[in-house]
């Protein structure tokens, strides 16, 4: 253990998300650098338990259902995220009052990474 309470492996292992996270953005950059949007990271990656088998999933969020839906197609288009869900912004933030415990903690845990308004 080091004077951080980490194992090596551990800093590794956060170092390696930081370089993804880092190209993740960079790819969110370009490929939305013209659509006012912000993109949440859900899941095992913004959790922070991911593993070697872990997936992309990224949800869109814009003022309206359509311009929403045409971020997440050119997401998809350019090959970033695994899954892409695209929502307007009344529905994204009425998820954290949802009936479904899974909604919720997707609103809950979901981790902003490109926070254009």
């Amino acid at each position: 253990m080091g004077s951080d309470g980490l194992s090596p492996l551990e800093r590794l292992r956060r170092r390696r998300h930081e370089r993804w996270l880092e190209a993740l953005q960079q790819q969110l950059a370009v490929t939305l650098a013209e659509v006012p949007c912000r993109v949440w990271l859900f899941g095992s990656r913004a959790r922070g338990d991911w593993d070697g088998y872990s997936d992309t999933d990224l949800l869109v969020v814009a003022e309206s259902a359509e311009l929403a839906e045409r971020a997440a197609d050119q997401l998809r288009s350019a090959l970033v995220g695994d899954d892409v869900l695209a929502l307007d912004r009344c529905r994204w933030q009425a998820m954290a009052a949802s009936p479904s415990p899974h909604w919720r903690a997707v609103h809950a845990q979901a981790r902003c990474v490109h926070p254009r308004p």
